[in-house]
């Protein structure tokens, strides 16, 4: 499978500012994931699910538990579970190709399973979404940006400009601030690529709070003698205000190598709950060095995040050494590694004994 998209031609036209529905938009299209084996995966791994009941036109939430598709009836009823492809092989290979992305900007897959009359109920996300049509058909209408709430809570959103039953293989974009639903009209399934999205003043005071953590100091701040004499001095004037901008500013400016490490770190850890690797036993240096000599392939845990800013590597929220930067982004690059990709550093006892440590805690993990 592989997209069949002009990017730049979407990214100059669309991207956050229209939605559109690409027919055909990947090539040889293959379910990820059937039905069953979604049942099966959501009961085995007691997964945090979603279940919406369409109940006299409107969708809402279902407080119980999963146990099986066969308790829920035929009709007017889906599952959301999301993270799919933190513990389905097939799920994180999908996910592949939409590695033309960065991998950072890109949330987990959600997946959708609903049966006739069921889907998604009228709702604003805000970030941007791709939602890829699998098996069965579901109707999806997306309308104009709301001017208010009002209109939202009465569900007065005019004509939609997108009313269309995406076939296997569609691709639908919605931009963030789009109202939209879905109502199946068979057994179907969607899957659900979200983009990463915050708030400034979220991010500002998560970013400060960790500067606080490891003691940095601000910048002690106090008026300029230019600012001092005035006429009125009950008064703040705009100039005030602007020198206390470029205070903040010049402190911004002096911390931004801790922005680039903060965010990185931030950045390469999941929100979701990773799987457990594979049991197997602790391994030495030695053994994961003849390990893959002999041609055992390294495999990535499914859903884990690796990523970098120059030199600096972080897996997970942890810090790797830049003294093996090309090594690691191989690591980053490729869910499997084989024994030649490493040649380079594979007699080097101190990134063995790295890699082995990332083995050992569940990372990476040869098949047993």
């Amino acid at each position: 499978m592989h997209l069949i998209i002009n990017w730049e031609e979407f990214l100059h036209h669309h991207w956050q500012k229209r939605p559109i529905l690409f027919k055909q938009a990947i090539s040889d299209f293959v379910n990820p994931i059937s039905p069953e084996e979604l049942e099966t995966l959501v009961i085995k791994k007691t997964l945090v699910c979603a279940l919406i009941q369409r109940r006299q036109g409107r969708c809402q939430l279902v407080h119980q538990a999963f146990n099986g598709y066969e308790s829920l009836g035929q009709r007017n009823w889906s599952l959301r579970v999301e993270a799919i492809n933190h513990w389905h092989r097939a799920a994180e290979e999908f996910l592949s190709v939409f590695r033309v992305f960065p991998d950072w900007v890109k949330e987990e897959l959600t997946v959708f399973f609903s049966v006739p009359g069921g889907g998604m109920g009228s709702q604003i996300q805000p970030f941007d979404v791709f939602v890829i049509q699998g098996m069965g058909r579901s109707r999806w209408r997306v309308w104009h940006q709301l001017l208010s709430l009002e209109h939202y809570n009465k569900n007065d959103f005019a004509e939609p400009i997108i009313n269309e039953e995406p076939g296997s293989g569609d691709m639908l974009y919605i931009p963030k601030g789009f109202p939209h639903e879905a109502i199946s009209s068979e057994a179907a399934m969607s899957y659900c690529l979200n983009f990463w999205t915050d708030n400034s003043l979220h991010m500002i005071r998560n970013w400060t709070e960790a500067l606080s953590d490891e003691n940095h100091r601000g910048i002690e701040y106090a008026p300029s003698p230019d600012l001092l004499l005035r006429e009125d001095p009950t008064e703040i004037l705009p100039q005030d205000i602007t020198a206390l901008q470029e205070m903040m500013s010049q402190f911004l400016l002096q911390k931004r190598a801790h922005l680039d490490i903060w965010f990185v770190q931030k950045m390469s850890q999941t929100s979701y709950e990773l799987p457990k690797a594979p049991e197997a036993e602790v391994y030495s240096p030695s053994q994961v060095q003849t390990l893959l000599q002999q041609g055992h392939p390294l495999h990535r845990l499914m859903g884990l995040r690796m990523l970098h800013i120059g030199n600096r590597y972080f897996v997970n929220g942890g810090s790797l050494s830049s003294d093996y930067a090309d090594a690691w982004n191989i690591l980053a690059r490729h869910r499997t590694i084989e024994g030649p990709m490493l040649s380079h550093v594979i007699q080097d006892s101190c990134f063995m004994a790295q890699l082995t440590l990332l083995i050992n805690q569940g990372y990476w993990y040869f098949q047993p």
